[in-house]
């Protein structure tokens, strides 16, 4: 199993212990830890949630973190799962799951998850009030709402440049930069959407082992930052139509060009190609055949005719 450990400080601390430690020391009553368990077998997993002395019902939910959102609140546990992004390039989904329990925050990932570059070794809690697993869980929060919404912001930045090149060159806009677009979109969506929920709930907890009633103040920004997250969101997806209805119409506008151009030739050759039939017919009485200035007068009358054709559709806007 790949776990990290810490041991809450009354200095307002998160110092590295052992996890077996930390269980031994929490079930003698000695201490609040947070375990963040990265990688487990089901069996390392089984035996860890076999010492605290689960219900079935936590049990069965721990063992399938991955599956959704939800939300289990007990009078003596309180276990969430949200989605998250798994990495800072935000392109990949995960599940993050949380057990609190008193005086024990144990958090699991469904996948690998890509930790801050600028992540410290030893955290500093105490900006978020007293020190609790409430208050750890509420930074791991806080940290993964950061994330989705700098994701957010990172596609709307996109999104813009993408608007003014559709507004500067509309041939330059590929539609696989739209289909790519739209599907991280999509991700951001249903992560800020599950996060929202999420996030609104837990900060309405007042179970024994996670009650945030002495954090309102830093958990009413992080539903404010979630909400606002998702709002965006909404917001983006709305342009992100606009932009592709003007690439559809580009494109359309494209193809009736050509369809134009194509129906102008059309136009001027027709009656070239009623002549040319009619000259080409083996009949054995066609007197213009062997008039001496036949050949000369035929090209002169298609020139003709063809330069009216040209002149009337001009005349008309077929080349504007």
């Amino acid at each position: 199993m790949k776990a990290s450990s810490f041991e809450l400080t009354e200095s307002g601390q998160l110092t590295t212990v052992k996890a077996a430690d930390a269980r031994g020391r929490w079930r003698a009553g000695d201490g609040a830890f947070w375990i963040d368990v990265k990688e487990c077998s089901k069996g390392e997993l089984e035996a860890v949630l076999d010492e605290l002395d689960l219900g079935d019902l936590l049990k069965r939910r721990l063992l399938r973190v991955g599956y959704g959102t939800s939300i289990v609140a007990l009078q003596d546990a309180t276990f969430a799962e949200w989605a998250v992004f798994a990495d800072e390039a935000c392109s990949r989904r995960a599940h993050v799951a949380a057990l609190c329990l008193q005086n024990l925050l144990i958090t699991l990932q469904s996948e690998p998850i890509e930790a801050p570059a600028e992540a410290p070794q030893s955290l500093d809690l105490s900006e978020l009030g007293p020190l609790s697993t409430a208050s750890v869980l509420g930074s791991v929060l806080f940290s993964q709402a950061s994330r989705t919404a700098r994701a957010t912001r990172a596609l709307r930045d996109q999104l813009i440049a993408l608007d003014q090149r559709m507004d500067a060159d509309p041939g330059t806009v590929d539609p696989s930069e739209l289909a790519d677009l739209k599907g991280d979109l999509l991700l951001a969506e249903a992560i800020s959407e599950e996060q929202d929920e999420t996030f609104q709930l837990l900060a309405q907890a007042e179970s024994g082992p996670l009650d945030f009633a002495a954090l309102k103040g830093p958990m009413s920004l992080l539903t404010s930052t979630a909400n606002a997250t998702r709002r965006l969101n909404v917001r983006l997806e709305g342009r992100f139509l606009d932009l592709r209805h003007r690439a559809s119409e580009y494109k359309q506008d494209t193809l009736n060009l050509r369809l134009g151009v194509l129906t102008v030739i059309s136009t001027v050759f027709l009656p070239l190609t009623l002549l040319a039939g009619i000259w080409g017919m083996n009949f054995e009485t066609m007197p213009e055949l062997r008039h001496p200035y036949g050949y000369p007068l035929a090209l002169g009358v298609m020139v003709l005719i063809a330069g009216t054709v040209a002149w009337s559709l001009r005349k008309r806007g077929w080349f504007d």
